[in-house]
């Protein structure tokens, strides 16, 4: 980010108090008031910062440094402190020939020491023009000599006596002008003062701030000299440049009584009200010059922009090959891309920059579209790949999806938008420097991302070395006909030398003729521009009278770097120079000079060095600014200022200075310091020692003094804990113009590279990775793709299953996520509790969601069936190129045959290439897997063997057989028992044993047998030690082979002679064999030459083919997978267990068990599901969708994984998400309505189907199921649950709850259309619409009466004594006694009524004239309350009424809420924006809840999200939102309960509940249970009730109809 740096101006001598104090008290605070309110860094360099003198600044370097603000702060750059002393002046370090001449005569005619003067001033005709310059004070011959530091200054001191006495005669005699000789006797106050006046602009001074202190009757001990020059300077000085610039300058007076003077007391106030007035001030000023700064991470243009601007200045020799780019770029139609080469420091990237920044004048009349990318450090080939494409795409206006997407997606993206500068005028200039490190972890070394051919308007520049990575092979390879290859030709040795004398002249240097030889020798070996800029850092410190032989400069860039860090050096110090270099080298895209300083102050061994011996620690300490902004001033040129992230952060302009630092620095052997470096970044990064939090400072007698100085007894010496004050590094910083708050782009990307490259990937994962703060961060960057890439990454070595678990999620919902970041917690919510307990590391992450959800409202109390995350990449075959062939591991890994000859690895997050031998493509036969092994058999007589765990191949040899000789080489099948590995070809009578690990035991030359057989093999298996191989042949026999002799044992027959597809031993020698049509056979393997059949199994009419053979791990369950059903064998009863059959019209492919046994799944033909059957049940309980429709050709089922193979893609499942799918209870029917009870924990559900289901809200269970005759039309339920009446056909049902039994079954000789029971619970009204309806006694079934009415919307009063209804748009009341209208509504066309259940006499009724009246039945009196308004008239069926009358709810439109408020006589709609799929009301009339549509319908994206309903809860009163929550599936009824829990039936069948939490009204949720324990065990078969097989109760016919 942007800095206001400010240089402080002040006398040294008598402003050390109000500096300290500004340090320590205004500047944190305008710091942390800079990052809040501005967002931008805060500096101050004060020179005199260090305690000692002689680490002060010299008046040059103070010069350079006020220079550097001027030109770098974003806001004021100057403040003045001036006070009482004017300060004494300082020698020069330069002065002219001539007048140091005058001044050496003036010497001789004083009889003054003029060796003083010879002896530290020395002539330098390097200098232009040429001059006497001060020698420093390790070169002084004098000075060198004393080492006493008291002494050192008495003689400096006399030094200076010598000079300005000399100089003052100078001026009597005339020989030096009095206005020149003035400079001479400035202060280093004035002179700052004066270089602000005289150098820069009105406009600049207004950024400067300057205090003046004056005091009154202050005693004078002594008068002061330079009196006269302080009292010009603020008298006359100070207010012309007030008048002229505007500087703003405050003036402070102190009154002091003259007998006391100036006291202590009197400078305390002073300093406390100077520090207010700064902090007033400097934040007035800030807040005027400071534009308003935000990060914009993604904005990818802007940086590379920056980078190309600061790159193109470097271009400083001009190049042949400029003419060469210009003209390729203004070619109309250029067919390839023009590729740049050349090795290291040959000036490829700034080259590529300079001519980006030319083609707009090269191409002014076209308005050409630059596409920039100056790839510095390696990047994934899918970042690189979407950032280009979003930026062609922002530049031509066209929509782009930049949700995460793999890179066949972003291949053909990339395409299309190349198409649209091919349709548009602007044409389209792509500059690629670098390409060699994007990553190609994708495997696509053949750069099919790169057109064969550019469309019409589109320009390429590729920039690449020759030989890494093979780039320029594989780009000559795919541009074979292209004559467009550059190659870039050697620099001059003329053009680097005039460089170099360029550079010197800038700086008012030269060097002598003695002096060029021995350079242009040099530039001669070495003629490039980083070389000659190395050797201007050297000659600039040359002077004329410096020795220099053909060994004074070193050959080669790395050696000039060293000398030129050997300087660095000795002018600041080793450890300085090592730490900083080492911190801005290892951090992973630079470090802003604020950041430098904030983790040097945490360095000990560097901030003690600055605390005063003789002074107290202060309770805040910083290392001093300006030491680092020294250092950064002599590394400019080498450490530029590059925009990334909103940040301005220095990074190395060369990758060799990055090299010979870690060379130098980090690795030094045996030690490697980088985990050490990392680990601090992190540890600043991270925030540890900010916020007040002091760190321990170790003070010793010598910790604060140079080594060479004696300790003394009052050096301060023990433990401190000190507050060091770096920045605050919050994931999003706090904006006090912004109610949002402002991500912090240099934690987010900093700190998980920090901890990961210093091994703390336990830190990383709790305090980073499973950190919402994080999550929310990156989203809001707009840095998703790197999120995912950061989980996936760190799964492979740390908490897997967790990790991918929220990349899965967050993969499938990234642009929902992004989109809209304020219902990122309840998103992430909805998806990822129902998994939480299974992953105990996740529960903290849980918990900072259900905090960032607090005021939602609406919390999970029983989590539905959730869908299963899973993780999917699209194949990657070229060229159309499809799967052959496809194995699986048993640890998941799946590996993959294309047409087009490449082998490609999914290890369940990632699909990468098989690195295979050098040569002619290979056509592969086929690939198997067992175990860790990896078996490859190619069309041309070759095998190979990769083991997982390190994917290498060896090749197997073999055997010069008649076998291998003939056309069929495709491997069949695959067994190790290490150290031996077994193969066999279809159609062969051998089995083929590899001994591995050097064991040659059985075939000394090859290390290869083959075991011969009298059929075709078709499977083989191995005895648990191994010693066996039992061979199953298609002849129906089993040939024993024994591995230990060689030799062939025994040989077993099975009766129906058919081909055997299965073979499995047992730990009890008992061998399963099973024949292609399912026959099963178990043997008993006791005695292998005398085997005997124990048990067989065939099924003779059943000849269907096996399609493939599963074994439980126990072996006590067989699976047998055909077309039209799966046979589960039980090898414990040694019969058929169970059988599941293909659904009508379809046919299964293939199937498995999970390694647990409680579950089968299988691939149905042409269909993209996969398909969940509870082996207990025999129920299908899930159905994992992949979300396309590719249809599954291959399934593998692992200890952890769950592997589909479609056409187009990959898919993984974590088999325990795949159980808790499983086992949540659900009917397998899309749910249509939810029955509550009053105070119990039972609730009840209807599918439409012909079962009632009975459900446990507790543990969420289902507890039984009522079973019916036919499909269930009607259900209710009595008020305290005792009795469930249910309709099917013609039959009415009377259930006891309780156990389930069918009290009543009545046949009711007409189609009942309801069944109400009245709210004491003691009758029921059956309606019919046709026939008689009936009022009857529960549980006898007595009828009570009857009549004829058919009536709508039919409603029981709340005392059980009426039936209100409507007919013929006439409200009628009829007595559940008589069966008579006892009441009617004296009005007509009635649309819409409702009783009120705290007052029972009345009746709301809406007419269709919209007015609402209330209707008193006992008096038969009406009352109208108000009018509706007309266009809700046609919106008035009643949804649900409160118990009190004053709230009704209605449907209204799709998109709306109507709320009827009798009390305030008011119509109130809720516009929700969303289609309304379902509403409800609490009986209390408090709170409201809906379920609608999801916002993410108007959202163009590749992704899909699995939240697409949203349950929301309302206040019915003013129509407030409580909160709400997601919805993973398909809602299909809802209910609420007197305590506030909504449940929602789904369309899989399972029940989700929901508590309304209201912070304000402190109405609290039900606890959570998510998945009770009792769900987390395997079901066994819900209880069914049976009906009675028929009618035990009869209604007459000829019952009299009222």
């Amino acid at each position: 980010m942007p800095c206001v740096k400010i240089y402080l101006c002040s006398n040294p001598e008598d402003s050390v108090q109000e500096r300290r104090a500004l340090r320590e008290i205004v500047f944190p605070k305008l710091r942390d008031h800079c990052r809040r309110t501005h967002g931008v860094d805060f500096r101050v360099i004060d020179p005199y910062e260090a305690h000692s003198p002689d680490d002060w600044p010299s008046q040059w370097t103070k010069l350079q440094l006020l220079q550097r603000c001027k030109d770098t702060s974003a806001g004021p750059y100057f403040m003045g402190l001036i006070g009482q002393q004017y300060g004494s002046a300082s020698l020069p370090e330069q002065v002219e020939t001539s007048e140091f001449q005058n001044i050496l005569h003036a010497c001789q005619s004083l009889q003054l020491n003029i060796q003083k003067l010879e002896a530290n001033y020395r002539r330098d005709e390097n200098v232009t023009p040429p001059s006497f310059c001060l020698l420093p004070s390790q070169q002084s011959s004098q000075i060198d000599a004393i080492r006493d530091v008291g002494t050192c200054r008495n003689a400096l001191e006399e030094l200076k006596d010598v000079f300005y006495a000399s100089l003052k005669h100078c001026m009597l005699e005339g020989s030096i002008a009095a206005e020149k000789a003035q400079k001479y006797f400035r202060s280093d106050l004035e002179n700052d003062l004066r270089f602000v006046a005289e150098n820069f602009s009105s406009s600049d001074t207004k950024r400067c701030l300057c205090y003046v202190h004056k005091i009154i009757n202050q005693r004078k001990d002594r008068q002061d000299a330079s009196s006269d020059q302080m009292k010009a300077l603020c008298d006359d000085f100070l207010p012309k440049l007030v008048t002229s610039c505007h500087l703003e300058v405050y003036t402070m007076t102190t009154e002091c009584e003259r007998r006391q003077g100036y006291t202590a007391a009197l400078k305390q106030d002073y300093i406390e009200g100077l520090c207010l007035q700064v902090f007033t001030d400097l934040s007035r000023l800030v807040d005027c010059t400071v534009a308003k700064y935000t990060a914009q991470p993604g904005d990818a243009s802007s940086q590379q922009a920056s980078l190309c601007q600061l790159y193109s200045q470097l271009y400083r020799i001009e190049r042949a090959e400029e003419q060469e780019i210009k003209a390729y770029v203004k070619q109309h139609n250029p067919k390839y891309p023009l590729v740049l080469t050349g090795g290291p420091c040959s000036g490829k990237t700034v080259l590529t920059a300079y001519c980006a920044t030319q083609v707009k004048t090269w191409l002014k009349s076209t308005a050409p579209v630059i596409i920039t990318q100056l790839l510095s450090h390696h990047i994934p080939l899918v970042l690189f790949l979407n950032s280009i494409c979003s930026q062609i795409a922002d530049c031509y206006d066209h929509p782009f999806d930049k949700c995460t997407r793999d890179v066949s997606q972003l291949k053909d993206a990339f395409v299309e938008c190349l198409a649209l500068a091919a349709s548009s005028k602007r044409p389209l200039v792509l500059m690629f420097d670098g390409l060699d490190q994007v990553l190609m972890t994708e495997g696509l070394q053949q750069l099919t991302w790169l057109p064969s051919c550019l469309p019409p308007n589109v320009k390429m520049v590729i920039s690449t070395t020759y030989t890494k990575s093979g780039t320029l092979a594989t780009l000559k390879a795919r541009y074979h006909v292209s004559k467009l290859f550059l190659d870039l030709s050697p620099f001059q040795k003329s053009r680097c030398s005039h460089m170099l004398t360029g550079l010197l002249k800038s700086s008012n240097r030269r060097i002598t003729s003695g002096q060029q030889l021995y350079v242009n020798e040099a530039l001669k070996q070495c003629p490039l521009p980083l070389y000659a800029e190395l050797l201007y850092r050297q000659v600039n410190l040359w002077d004329s009278e410096t020795e220099v032989t053909e060994k004074t400069l070193s050959q080669g860039v790395h050696n000039n770097i060293h000398v030129f860090l050997n300087q660095l050096e000795a002018k600041h110090g080793q450890e300085l120079v090592c730490r900083s270099l080492s911190l801005l080298t290892l951090s992973r895209y630079g470090l802003t000079e604020a950041e430098l300083t904030d983790i040097l102050s945490c360095e000990d061994d560097l901030v003690s060095a600055f605390i005063s011996p003789e002074d107290p620690p202060p309770y805040r300490l910083r290392f001093p600014e300006v030491v680092v902004e020294r250092l950064l001033s002599d590394l400019e040129g080498f450490l530029v200022a590059r925009f990334i992230s909103g940040s301005h952060v220095l990074f190395w302009v060369s990758r060799h200075f990055q090299l010979v630092v870690l060379k130098r620095y980090v690795v030094v052997d045996p030690i490697d310091m980088s985990k050490e470096i990392h680990y601090r970044l992190a540890n600043y990064f991270s925030g540890r020692w900010a916020y007040g939090r002091a760190k321990q400072l170790l003070l010793t007698p010598n910790a604060n003094m140079e080594s060479d100085k004696p300790a003394t007894s009052d050096a301060v010496q023990g433990k401190f804990y000190i507050d060091r004050n770096p920045y605050g590094q919050p994931w999003e910083f706090p904006s006090k113009s912004s109610a949002k708050g402002v991500v912090n782009f240099r934690k987010v990307h900093e700190l998980p590279y920090h901890l990961t490259l210093s091994e703390k990937l336990e830190e990383l994962c709790r305090s980073v990775l499973l950190c919402f703060d994080f999550h929310h961060a990156m989203l809001k960057g707009g840095l998703v793709q790197e999120l995912i890439s950061w989980l996936e990454e760190i799964s492979q070595v740390l908490m897997p299953r967790e990790l991918r678990l929220l990349s899965c999620i967050l993969r499938s919902s990234s642009c929902v996520l992004q989109n809209l970041l304020s219902e990122v917690p309840l998103i992430l919510q909805s998806q990822l509790l129902p998994f939480a307990w299974v992953f105990p590391e996740m529960e903290g992450y849980v918990k900072q969601l259900c905090v960032e959800n607090v005021r939602s409202g609406i919390s999970m109390v029983l989590s539905p069936a959730p869908p299963v995350p899973h993780t999917s990449v699209r194949l990657p075959g070229k060229n159309g190129s499809s799967v052959t062939d496809v194995a699986a591991s048993e640890n998941g890994t799946i590996v993959l045959l294309f047409g087009d000859g490449s082998v490609w690895i999914w290890t369940g997050m990632s699909l990468e290439q098989l690195e295979l031998p050098h040569g002619p493509t290979f056509q592969w036969a086929s690939v198997r897997c067992f175990g860790s092994y990896i078996l490859l058999s190619s069309c041309c007589k070759r095998l190979f063997l990769c083991k997982i765990d390190t994917m290498l191949l060896e090749e197997v040899p073999l055997l010069n057989t008649e076998f291998h000789q003939s056309s069929n080489v495709s491997v069949d099948g695959f067994l190790v028992f290490e150290p031996h590995i077994f193969w066999w070809y279809k159609q062969d009578h051998h089995v083929f044993m590899y001994t591995t690990n050097g064991d040659t035991s059985c075939n000394r030359s090859l290390g290869i047998t083959l075991i011969p057989s009298t059929g075709f093999i078709t499977s083989i298996s191995s005895s648990y030690d191994g010693q066996f191989i039992f061979c199953g042949q298609d002849n129906g026999n089993v040939s024993v082979f024994d591995v230990l002799s060689n030799q062939s044992v025994s040989a077993i027959s099975c009766p129906t002679k058919r081909p055997l597809v299965g073979l499995k031993l047992t730990e009890s020698e008992l061998m399963t064999c099973i024949d292609n049509v399912g026959s099963l056979y178990v043997w008993n393997i006791q005695s292998i030459s005398s085997s005997t059949l124990q048990t067989e199994w065939f099924d003779s009419e059943d000849t269907e083919e096996v399609l493939n053979v599963d074994f439980e791990k126990n072996n006590h369950i067989v699976l047998i997978c055909k077309r039209q059903k799966i046979i589960l064998w039980s090898s414990c009863n040694c019969t058929v267990d169970d059988q599941f059959h293909a659904p009508k019209g379809q046919a299964f492919i293939q199937a498995f068990m999970d390694s647990d046994s409680h579950f089968l799944l299988a691939l149905l033909e042409d269909s993209p599901s996969l398909l969940v059957w509870s082996l207990c049940t025999g129920q299908c309980i899930l159905n994992l969708n992949t979300g396309g429709t590719a249809a599954l050709k291959y399934l593998k089922v692992t200890g952890q994984h769950l592997s589909a193979v479609s056409a187009s893609g990959m898919m993984t499942w974590d088999m325990e998400l795949v159980r808790i799918a499983a086992l949540t209870p659900k009917t397998g029917s899309k749910i249509t309505n939810v029955l509550l009870v009053k105070d119990s924990d039972s609730f009840y559900t209807t599918d439409d189907g012909e079962v009632v289901w009975k459900w446990s809200a507790h543990t969420g269970l289902i507890e039984g199921s009522f079973m019916h005759h036919a499909p269930v039309t009607a259900v209710a339920i009595s008020p305290d649950g005792e009795y469930l009446v249910t309709v099917a056909s013609e039959n009415i049902y009377v259930w006891r709850t309780v156990d389930g039994v069918n009290l009543l079954r009545i046949t009711s000789g007409s189609v009942v259309s309801h069944i109400l029971i009245t709210p004491k619970g003691n009758h029921v009204v059956s309606l019919s619409d046709e026939g008689l309806s009936r009022v009857w006694k529960v549980p006898s079934g007595h009828v009570v009466c009857s009549f004829c009415h058919s009536l709508k919307g039919p409603v029981v009063s709340p005392e059980s004594t009426f039936l209100l209804g409507l007919q013929a748009e006439s409200l009628m009341a009829i007595s559940l006694w008589s069966g008579y209208v006892s009441r009617q509504f004296p009005l007509s066309h009635v649309l819409a009524f409702y009783p009120v259940a705290e007052h029972p006499d009345y009746v709301i009724v809406i007419t269709l004239s919209g007015a609402i009246y209330s209707w008193r039945m006992s008096e038969d009196t009406i009352c109208q309350r108000f009018q509706m308004p007309e266009h809700l008239l046609a919106q008035t069926v009643v949804s649900q009424v409160s118990s009190d009358g004053n709230y009704a709810l209605f449907n209204g439109l799709q998109s709306d809420i109507n709320i009827l408020d009798v009390a305030q006589g008011r119509f109130c709609t809720v516009n929700v924006n969303a289609p309304v799929q379902h509403t409800c009301l609490d009986i209390g009339g408090k709170y409201a809840a809906y379920i609608c549509g999801s916002p993410f319908d108007h959202l163009n994206c590749a992704s899909d999200p699995c939240v697409r309903f949203v349950l929301t809860a309302i206040q019915v009163s003013d129509g407030r939102k409580i909160g709400r929550f997601y919805l993973c599936r398909y809602p299909c009824a809802m209910s609420m309960s007197d305590n506030l829990n909504i449940y929602v039936g789904f369309d899989d069948g399972s029940v989700g509940i929901y508590a309304i939490t209201d912070t304000e009204e402190k109405v609290s949720a039900t606890k959570s249970k998510l998945m009770p324990e009792e769900r987390r065990q395997q079901p066994c078969a819900v209880e069914m009730w049976q009906p009675l097989a028929a009618p035990n109760h009869v209604w007459a016919d000829y019952d009299v109809c009222v």
